[in-house]
């Protein structure tokens, strides 16, 4: 039988994951500090004692700049923007391609020693930094180092916050590359010769493979260095504006605790977990979940918090980009009102008035981890994307007990084989689920007497769908509006007794675009709620313009 081709590097690396998964946790734990503990963070600080009380003195360390806000697009774009104008400033011509997932900075080649000079003199980027060849890290003010650099590099600014925690290095940066002449007989993929002088890019990318002189030329007649590509939106670049629509509840507001107090659940057709507390432990998960917005995702047109009769406490006033939406103004039938089943006010969030027909729903344990854009959850066409679990959904019998999410996906299967004759296996992932309202509603129109069933249940029932969260991604897959999608994403249970080594390791490596930290609630032992806390300080230390200050 043929085998799959691994490298060498791929089975070593495959060999060290197998034996490491049969040590016990505390010496995996031990072995990863040992590790990476060398390398520190941007504030010189090892990123695993971060989450360590005052493990981030305040003052930085040489290189790394304190900010009080960022926002990582916005960042990347300023960067090249500065890169340019440090270049104009030293008479080093340049060409921007501004791109808002890439942004290129192209210099000649015979410019390149003046160009990292001006980088190293000039006030806005001495200190600034560089990865090239070796992906070794070097300063642009130290010149002995800075000669080593390949002809394509990213430029980035360590940044910290004031107490010194991590914002951003390397993970946010600019390219500046340094274009070579096309010279004499050089041939066209299209067919014939480029001009002698026409500058080829250094790596690939989607905007320009070469640049003619008079091409050059045309963006050296703008201020900004701006080759301007094109007045039309790119087509595969989603035009259509994306909405956020947060759940949320404060559980320790004692107007709330009254009217749960004076509920009358139904005992007998309740999920499992219908009355745990974890299905409305907040914590400040929210505070920090905006932060993941500010930081990573600038495109958000409007934020919507659905909420009962409640204010987050820190949230600012009359905001012009978040609303606070009270139940009564989303449900079809408000007697039905207070609920405290996330499925029941799940099924009205298409109800909200003024919602962007794109949005994504998130519940306030989700997380944006690093940079995402709008094509992450939507085609540019505005199919959106769902990302399926490898959880499957369970074969047990209907009247076995289960949670209300497994009892929903079982539901929500049943639904799918008796409309489409065709059936599913899998759960969604913890991510941020991308909807229409127009799925929602014609799902609605369908299936009138499911849905009110599901808006009537005040607790979490037996009967329940799932719908935003799982059940109305296959159904608009199966008229066309939504596909399979991916994402680079982390699950982390806050009751798993590997928790601080999961939370150390995301905080090291910051490779998810999302990651959720679910509460399932039934642990044996409390949430460590102060470390989960100080992991989410440390991962999103600079406040949001949401917030209020202290």
């Amino acid at each position: 039988m043929l085998k799959r081709y691994r490298p060498l590097t791929r089975r070593l690396i495959d060999t060290g994951v197998s034996a490491g998964r049969r040590l016990s946790p505390g010496l995996r734990r031990a072995l990863r500090r040992a590790v990476l503990s060398p390398a520190p963070n941007a504030a010189g600080v090892s990123p695993l004692r971060a989450l360590q009380p005052h493990a981030a003195p305040p003052g930085s360390s040489a290189g790394a700049e304190v900010v009080t806000s960022f926002d990582a697009w916005a960042h990347r774009r300023d960067l090249a923007r500065r890169a340019v104008a440090a270049l104009s400033n030293a008479g080093v011509e340049s060409v921007l391609l501004d791109s808002r997932l890439q942004p290129t900075v192209a210099v000649h080649r015979k410019d390149k020693k003046r160009a990292l000079a001006a980088f190293a003199t000039q006030d806005a980027t001495r200190r600034w930094w560089a990865i090239g060849n070796g992906n070794k890290p070097v300063r642009l003010a130290e010149p002995d180092k800075v000669r080593s650099l390949g002809n394509s590099i990213q430029v980035f600014r360590k940044l910290v916050s004031p107490e010194g925690w991590h914002v951003a290095d390397s993970e946010t940066a600019a390219f500046v590359e340094f274009w070579s002449e096309a010279g004499e007989g050089r041939s066209r993929p299209d067919g014939g010769d480029y001009d002698s002088e026409t500058l080829m890019a250094e790596s690939k990318n989607p905007w320009a493979q070469s640049l003619t002189p008079t091409e050059w030329q045309q963006a050296q007649n703008r201020e900004d260095r701006r080759l301007p590509l094109s007045a039309a939106p790119h087509l595969l670049d989603l035009i259509e504006p994306v909405d956020l629509v947060y759940t949320w509840v404060d559980d320790l507001d004692p107007a709330w605790q009254q009217r749960l107090a004076g509920a009358d659940p139904q005992r007998a057709v309740l999920a499992a977990d219908a009355l745990d507390p974890a299905r409305t432990r907040a914590g400040d998960h929210l505070r920090y979940s905006l932060r993941s917005v500010a930081m990573y995702a600038n495109w958000v047109r409007h934020i919507w918090i659905v909420t009962d009769a409640q204010t987050p406490s820190w949230l600012v006033p009359n905001h012009p980009k978040v609303t606070v939406v009270d139940h009564r103004e989303i449900f079809t039938d408000p007697a039905v009102l207070p609920t405290f089943n996330s499925q029941s006010i799940e099924s009205q969030l298409h109800h909200i008035p003024g919602l962007a027909e794109h949005f994504l729903y998130l519940n306030d344990d989700f997380f944006f981890g690093s940079a995402v854009h709008p094509e992450d959850f939507f085609e540019a066409n505005g199919i959106a994307k769902f990302m399926m679990s490898t959880v499957p959904v369970d074969r047990d019998a209907d009247a076995t007990l289960r949670n209300a999410a497994m009892l929903a996906a079982r539901h929500n299967r049943a639904l799918l084989e008796q409309t489409f004759g065709r059936t599913v296996t899998n759960r969604m992932q913890h991510v941020p689920y991308a909807l229409t309202k127009t799925t929602l509603q014609a799902f609605e129109d369908q299936f009138p007497d499911e849905v009110a069933a599901v808006a009537a249940a005040q607790f979490r029932s037996r009967s329940d769908y799932s719908i935003p969260s799982d059940l109305a991604h296959y159904y608009g897959f199966a008229r066309s509006e939504a596909i399979p999608g991916s994402i680079a994403f982390s699950y982390i249970d806050v009751g798993s007794p590997l928790l601080t080594e999961k939370l150390e390791s995301l905080l090291v490596e910051r490779n998810a675009q999302t990651f959720c930290l679910n509460d399932v609630g039934a642990y044996t032992e409390p949430v460590p709620e102060e470390l989960v806390n100080q992991f989410l300080a440390a991962y999103f230390p600079v406040p949001s313009p949401f917030e209020m200050g202290e």
